[in-house]
């Protein structure tokens, strides 16, 4: 069986701290086995999802979501007819940048009132 590039890796992590010694297991079959314990849960989550009938995937259009709930807070005014215009190009730079941050898994400040504005 050919070794993937996480495999290896894992492998040489495992050597470089001396794991394998508390089994006396080698480092190379320590390394098969976390990638057996990976494929094995990656196959009862999707059975999972497929018994629950539900797709979990981080992205289960999360864009479009994001971009609604832009759209629709923006109508949050007292007297909407007051508000000004809806900038949507400006709201989409917005939601891009928070699905970038979600992507990335930053930690979310709040920003300055200063920056939403500028």
């Amino acid at each position: 069986m050919k070794k993937t590039e996480l495999e290896k890796k894992l492998s040489g992590l495992i050597n470089s701290e001396s794991r394998e010694n508390d089994s006396n297991t080698p480092d190379f079959l320590l390394a098969e086995f976390m990638m057996n314990c990976l494929d094995a849960f990656e196959i009862a989550s999707n059975k999972r999802e497929e018994w629950y009938g539900v797709e979990l995937d981080i992205l289960n259009d999360w864009k479009a979501a994001i971009m609604q709930a832009i759209s629709e807070a923006s109508m949050c005014w007292s007297d909407i007819d007051k508000a000004g215009v809806f900038d949507s190009e400006k709201a989409k730079q917005i939601g891009t940048k928070l699905l970038e941050t979600i992507k990335r898994g930053d930690n979310y400040e709040r920003p300055s009132l200063s920056k939403l504005t500028n």
